[in-house]
């Protein structure tokens, strides 16, 4: 659906973007990481159409979107991360004048209004000025703005900062909704909420893509292999026989969790779960647990942070 290529942007001498490419499919919700300065605003920007790439292109369906124009935008409901709202009209003011620009036809907007109110949870601020409003309350009048006319691609900016943890709730499952049907971005500083709600991750570092894919194909490239072994304690047998195994790094003793047992961790190159028990019979060293140890997104993003110096 969603497909960049070569994708720069330089602002005088800062180059804030270094040659992005990746994709995103219906039935996504892309997870967009990085540090402050690692480009994803800018990202988010040139893809909402609000901001032009200095080189590269963007296909929608095949096409460029520069050829697209206004048919492309109003496929993309974009929610910066402080949404744009005019503070001397009323929620439904504001929605109303967003569905004028969308151009949903006038009889449809009144029941447009109360569907996109009733699913951010707003619908008891109607007729409330948006000064008055909280930041939560903010933040979910965004996010309605930003599905005025059911768009095809949904970009959202931090989209439950400042919501209370109830409200987080329900803006995380309102988003797995959407991306059932939907390709949504989302950028997000809380990593938890990332790992929670994203089926991909693209990971930014200062410009440049660090890594792109599912949480098991990252760790696959970027991570060794561990695993959690309990074995009958008998001295150093246990850990020769695995350090034995071609493609073992490293095995660490763990403090032990049941007594007669100690618990190893194993650090390997490759996939060797297969090797670990047959290694361990020949050995003579009774096996009782073996785990593969899956890799934590904050373990992944601070190796990909460092890796780039």
């Amino acid at each position: 659906m969603l497909k960049l290529e070569g994708i720069t942007k330089a602002y005088h001498q800062h180059q804030a973007l270094k040659g992005l490419t990746c994709s995103v499919n219906t039935g996504q919700i892309v997870g967009l990481l990085g540090t402050n300065g690692a480009g994803k605003s800018t990202a988010m920007n040139i893809i909402a159409g609000y901001l032009a790439p200095t080189s590269g292109r963007i296909l929608w369906n095949g096409e460029d979107i520069r050829q697209l124009g206004s048919a492309y935008r109003s496929e993309v409901g974009f929610m910066p991360e402080t949404p744009p709202l005019y503070p001397e009209l009323t929620v439904r003011e504001q929605l109303e004048y967003i569905c004028s620009l969308r151009r949903i036809r006038p009889h449809r907007r009144a029941s447009h209004i109360r569907q996109l109110c009733e699913m951010t949870d707003v619908a008891d601020r109607m007729n409330t000025p948006t000064r008055s409003l909280s930041k939560g309350y903010k933040q979910r009048v965004g996010l309605a703005q930003a599905l005025v006319g059911n768009p095809s691609l949904i970009v959202l900016d931090e989209p439950t900062s400042g919501l209370d943890p109830e409200q987080i709730v329900s803006i995380r499952g309102l988003i797995r909704d959407l991306g059932r049907e939907h390709a949504v971005i989302l950028s997000s500083h809380i990593l938890s909420e990332i790992e929670d709600v994203c089926t991909s991750l693209v990971i930014l570092r200062r410009g440049e893509m660090a890594a792109c894919g599912t949480m098991e194909e990252i760790a696959a490239q970027h991570r060794p292999d561990e695993y959690r072994v309990r074995v009958r304690v008998q001295g150093e047998g246990a850990s020769r026989a695995l350090l034995a195994i071609d493609g073992v790094t490293q095995v660490t003793q763990l403090p032990a969790r049941e007594s007669g047992w100690e618990d190893l961790l194993v650090h390997a190159q490759q996939d060797i779960a297969e090797q670990i028990p047959p290694a361990l019979f020949a050995a003579g060293v009774r096996l009782r647990m073996l785990c593969p140890v899956e890799a934590e997104l904050e373990e992944l993003f601070m190796k990909l942070m460092q890796e780039g110096g």
